[in-house]
């Protein structure tokens, strides 16, 4: 087994472990996104409301591996 076979192995475990991490942090990540949303707005006074709430959808549905969730859209 060559140098490159066994980067390309070690990497896929790297990969498969990753993945895992991930899928078990994922609803923590999305409960912390929520808490910062909610402070944002109200540190904003809701100025900024629609475009929080379109990078938060946006960030959350790359989480769940849904691809970007739809939001509104920017004028």
């Amino acid at each position: 087994m060559g140098f490159l076979d066994k980067a390309k192995e070690l990497a896929q475990q790297a990969r498969g472990k990753a993945e895992e991490l991930a899928e078990k942090a994922g609803p923590s990540a999305v409960k912390g996104i929520d808490a910062a949303k909610d402070r944002l707005d109200k540190a904003t006074g809701g100025k900024y409301h629609d475009k929080i709430e379109t990078v938060s959808h946006k960030v959350e549905g790359l989480i769940k591996k849904d691809g970007p969730a739809e939001g509104p859209k920017n004028p």
